[in-house]
């Protein structure tokens, strides 16, 4: 069978033209002092999305190649590996969602494309478990309202999902919070589950705050909500700073991820999305994240003939200055556009992974062969035509050389087309597959 290559692959969705564009130095703003230029990452695909569907095979290219631009590590384990300093296989990464408007959330599918860079990072031959991750939000109603599935179980190659207000979780009453003069008592899930945290938010306009992202995606991790008087400003950027300082270990916020796939730019906050931007976001600086947040949704009004957010936004502005001093409003764009039709990656490095499936098409059970180029973390699973994932096939850790997986089809699945997607080596390959109950 001829083995197909991700971009093979991705002219069945659609083919697009490939441009990574660093813009060094520029600033975008007013700034004070002496602060460092920070990089952010801004990834476009047109084949993002068709319709109200994310393409998971795309969402993933994007993830993927966001995180070693932003690190500039080629291997997609080792550059999530090197945002969380001194992390063990046993440490709990939590994923601080947005859910509150069910119809404009951070998108499953999204979070689904970051627990699979996590799952490949390898500690001793021994690969991360998905379990060890836990996505959250206040309560469980706005996570299941946005389409997460409540997990509280042990299967290591499954997340856990829940709210605050899970039994047993609740706020922390030893933790308090002192913003701009008044207590709040941060989640559990924060403050004692988590080693480290992604915060991954939504881009939305908002009457109050003038924009919704990374920043104002934490006044959903406390109980009393802070202030929104003078536009949540110096409240979000108190709060925040007292996230970073007070709560143990301190900085285990590490990364920063704005869900862009989908957006309200004028209906915000608590609107349906009116724009597609089919982007996402990622910095290490919650200010400069936001900041180009800002410069996005304005992008939208502007073309669509809304006035403008204008600067300042004043909870970002407060933020990048003394006392917080959270990040820098200088930022280094960093440009990916439609990385589904990069190939030059792919021309690097032989071509590994699934070599072939057999039988195909497949009625009840195949076996998958699978080529290494090195030790490595594999993780296959099948998605249909659309990108979506079906199901996982495989995770587990191989050695160099060429191997044999079993997999047999379950009651589920109907016939058609379908992809065996393999992430192994930091890299993904693809085989088309026919299935035939």
């Amino acid at each position: 069978m001829k083995n197909i290559s991700r971009r093979d692959f991705l002219k069945f969705l659609g083919a697009g033209t490939l441009g990574i564009v660093a813009k060094h130095g520029v600033p975008f703003a007013p700034t004070t002092g002496t602060r460092q230029t920070s990089d952010v990452i801004q990834c476009y695909d047109e084949n993002a999305t068709s319709g109200g569907i994310v393409n998971n095979t795309v969402a993933q290219i994007m993830v993927d190649e966001s995180i070693k631009t932003l690190t500039g590590i080629s291997d997609v384990g080792e550059a999530w590996k090197s945002i969380f300093p001194g992390i063990t296989q046993n440490s709990t990464i939590t994923i601080k969602v947005n859910c509150i408007n069910s119809n404009v959330p951070t998108r499953p599918e999204l979070v689904d494309c970051i627990i699979n860079g996590l799952a490949l990072m390898d500690f001793g031959g021994q690969n991360y478990q998905k379990n060890n991750v836990i996505i959250w939000d206040r309560t469980n109603y706005e996570l299941t309202s946005s389409g997460y599935t409540r997990y509280t179980g042990s299967d290591p190659n499954t997340p856990r999902c829940f709210g605050t207000n899970e039994s047993g979780v609740g706020y922390d009453g030893s933790c308090p919070l002192i913003v701009t003069g008044n207590t709040t008592y941060p989640s559990r899930i924060m403050s004692i589950l988590s080693d480290y945290l992604i915060n991954v938010g939504v881009l939305k306009n908002h009457g109050t705050s003038q924009v919704t992202l990374s920043l104002k995606n934490h006044y959903g991790s406390v109980n009393p909500v802070p202030s929104h008087s003078g536009y949540c400003s110096p409240a979000i950027p108190s709060l925040n700073q007292q996230i970073r300082d007070v709560i143990t270990p301190n900085d285990m916020q590490r990364i920063f991820i704005i869900d862009t796939l989908w957006a309200s730019v004028v209906n915000g906050p608590s609107g349906n999305p009116d724009w597609n931007p089919k982007k996402i976001l990622m910095s290490l600086d919650t200010v400069a994240c936001d900041y180009r947040g800002w410069q996005v949704i304005n992008e939208e009004r502007q073309g669509s003939g809304y006035s403008p957010i204008n600067w300042p936004v004043y909870h970002i502005q407060t933020a990048a200055q003394s006392p917080y001093n959270l990040g820098s409003t200088d930022i280094n764009l960093i440009e990916i556009n439609n990385p589904s039709n990069i190939s030059e990656l792919k021309n690097k490095i032989p071509v590994y992974g699934i070599v072939s499936v057999n039988p195909n098409p497949v009625h009840t059970q195949a076996v998958i062969a699978v080529s290494l180029m090195k030790s490595s973390q594999v993780l296959i699973d099948l998605v249909d035509t659309a990108g979506r994932i079906v199901t996982m096939i495989y995770s587990g850790y191989k050695t160099s050389g060429n191997h044999t997986i079993q997999y047999r089809l379950n009651g589920t699945i109907s016939t058609g087309t379908y992809y065996m997607r393999c992430h192994c080596n930091g890299s993904t390959t693809v085989q088309k597959v026919a299935i035939i109950r």
